[in-house]
């Protein structure tokens, strides 16, 4: 499925898991693909729309990937093995896309543990869906600016929050943001927490966002709002009510998980995590860990702010943090 958003602009739908992620194909002098979803996305997705306007994959010139996670950067060696696209990422994102198996470690392999799993079979999973690795042609950096051609200039907005280096595009000049999953809402709808590695800077990037003129927001995915249906793309006012909806959820949730914390707490990490979740308004949706899947994936966001409260910058394990 593709929505048309701007002439020159393409929405592809990548299917993947019980979800999907939204590509977008930007054409002109220099054509670009923001993000590239998992291994088989570029040529049983993406391939068909290009065909549409007598392109193939050979033709894409920039892969820009907002950051790395396997449902954006999984197509990039396939990409680029048929083009020879330039992949540009920014810098903080750089050691994860060289090394897949060291994103599994960093962001999911800890809240596991926590969890008292065990990280092995949703780490081959993992590695599965991520493709190679790829050595990106480019690092970015916030305020870069990616010449696309006449009338296309990409400026590089860094929105840490969703991972240490996730960056929003914005094509200034038609006040449009390619924000990947820099901007998560409250997830899809079914009860799940969006990902969220470092809420603090979460909030900060949300509050920025809401200073720049942007008329259409480009998500990764269906995210909802506390009162939007779950959508990928935002248009006019609700650009604006959706980064405040996202914000409000943001702040409630570091307001549970201060209530929640306690620095001598000897409950398990799962109890802790479901207090904090009963302590969201109801109107927000949200279900027991016990009753998501892949809950690891939900919990990132409580994990990771109850580490950062603890103040022993530890991420090696739920009984180390001691919430």
């Amino acid at each position: 499925m593709s929505l048309k958003i701007h002439p020159r602009i393409d929405q592809v739908n990548s299917p993947f898991n019980d979800v999907s992620v939204e590509l977008y194909i930007l054409r002109g002098e220099r054509n670009m693909i923001i993000d590239t979803g998992i291994g088989p996305s570029p040529e049983r997705d993406v391939l068909p729309i290009l065909k549409i306007h007598g392109l193939t994959l050979s033709d894409i010139d920039l892969i820009l990937n907002t950051h790395d996670h396997p449902d954006h950067t999984g197509g990039n060696a396939v990409i680029k093995a048929a083009s020879n696209a330039q992949v540009y990422i920014h810098k903080d994102e750089v050691p994860f896309l060289n090394d897949r198996e060291h994103c599994f470690e960093f962001y999911s392999s800890p809240v596991i543990k926590a969890m008292g799993g065990n990280p092995q079979a949703a780490k081959q999973a993992f590695l599965e869906s991520a493709g190679p690795g790829v050595v990106p042609d480019r690092q970015l950096d916030d305020g870069d600016v990616i010449d696309g051609g006449p009338g296309v200039k990409l400026r590089v907005v860094h929105l840490p929050g969703h991972t240490l280096g996730s960056v929003g595009f914005f094509w200034e000049e038609e006040g449009i943001l390619f924000s990947g999953d820099s901007v998560a809402g409250l997830h899809d709808g079914r009860g799940k927490l969006p990902i969220i590695f470092d809420l603090l800077s979460y909030k900060k990037s949300l509050k920025r966002l809401q200073e720049i003129p942007i008329r259409f927001l480009l998500c990764a995915h269906r995210y909802r709002g506390i009162h939007l249906a779950p959508f990928p793309v935002r248009e006019g006012r609700e650009v604006s009510q959706f980064l405040q909806e996202s914000w409000e959820f943001a702040e409630r949730m570091d307001e549970a998980i201060m209530e929640v914390f306690s620095p001598r707490c000897e409950k398990g990490f799962m109890k802790v995590a479901d207090e904090v979740i009963a302590r969201l308004p109801k109107e927000m949706g949200f279900k027991p860990m016990t009753q998501v899947e892949r809950p690891f994936l939900s919990a990132q966001v409580i994990f990771f702010r109850l580490s950062q409260l603890n103040q022993q910058g530890t991420m090696d394990g739920f009984k180390e943090v001691k919430v």
